[in-house]
């Protein structure tokens, strides 16, 4: 596999290229030769060696979910029970839940309900875990 650096990004050849005038070379990446021509020219341990010099940001957390997959993690934690107390004692609650088509995890109104629901810090962050698709 070779490689090419384009706007700070470490791009691997393609296994089908389009040059810059609009033509496709199929195949492109099992060529040296056009590789070359074309700027990917970084071998694997020259892109590993990049990768070590400038590492990738961490992706932002996710936090916005939907209430299904929120019902799920809680159901999947055991705190399912929480939630629906929570959405039979308050009425706004109630509301805001049936009106939202996703839930935002971070939002600082929502924490605070869901803490008042008995909810805690610690079981909403495994919530986002869970929902986000990590079962650590």
């Amino acid at each position: 596999m070779q490689y090419k650096i384009e706007n700070d990004k470490l791009i691997p050849a393609p296994l089908n290229y389009r040059t810059p005038d609009g033509r496709w070379i199929m195949n492109f990446n099992s060529s040296p030769e056009l590789m070359n021509q074309y700027g990917f020219t970084l071998t694997e341990a020259e892109a590993e060696e990049w990768r070590k010099q400038h590492p990738q940001p961490a992706p932002p957390e996710q936090t916005i979910f939907t209430k299904l997959a929120i019902r799920r993690a809680m159901r999947e934690l055991g705190i399912e029970a929480k939630l629906d107390g929570l959405l039979n004692a308050s009425a706004q609650f109630r509301s805001d839940w049936t009106d939202a088509q996703d839930i935002d995890l971070s939002d600082p109104v929502l924490i605070a309900a869901l803490q008042a629901g008995s909810i805690t810090a610690e079981e909403i962050a495994a919530v986002k875990r869970i929902a986000g698709g990590s079962h650590e």
